[in-house]
């Protein structure tokens, strides 16, 4: 099935095939275990590392529904009603609009100590039309 592979290192979003075996996400991501970041109302949502933020050289990316940047690459997939995965229904062009890349470990530090925000939202930084909605 067809699924997007978001890859911060490289800036880029791409389509890959995802055989439906949730044991291809670790290699599909580079990770020993993962969690899933809901990113749209309509089911879909990014697997990502669980151990990211621990990882060497690691490069981070925010998303116009996620309050905080997300490390490493991630998978997105959709959900069914019963909870299995499924292509996302998303489009790509949809999903590389929302995504901004925030850079390597020092870069979400300068973020982090010089950009105080309520509830830890770093989405205004990104995505202006944000702050006059005051998220």
């Amino acid at each position: 099935m067809k699924a997007f592979i978001i890859l911060p290192q490289r800036r880029s979003i791409e389509e890959v095939n995802y055989s439906g075996d949730y044991k291809q996400i670790y290699d599909l991501i580079g990770a020993r275990a993962f969690d899933i970041a809901r990113l749209y109302k309509n089911g879909d949502g990014a697997y990502v590392d669980d151990e990211g933020l621990y990882a060497e050289n690691q490069f981070f990316w925010i998303h116009r529904n996620y309050p905080s940047p997300l490390a490493g690459t991630a998978l997105l997939l959709g959900c069914n009603e019963e909870g299995e995965d499924t292509a996302p229904n998303t489009s790509i062009e949809q999903l590389i609009e929302d995504v901004k890349w925030v850079g390597d470990r020092h870069d979400v530090t300068c973020l982090v100590q010089f950009y105080k925000t309520p509830n830890d939202d770093y989405r205004p930084m990104y995505f202006p039309d944000m702050e006059a909605q005051n998220v």
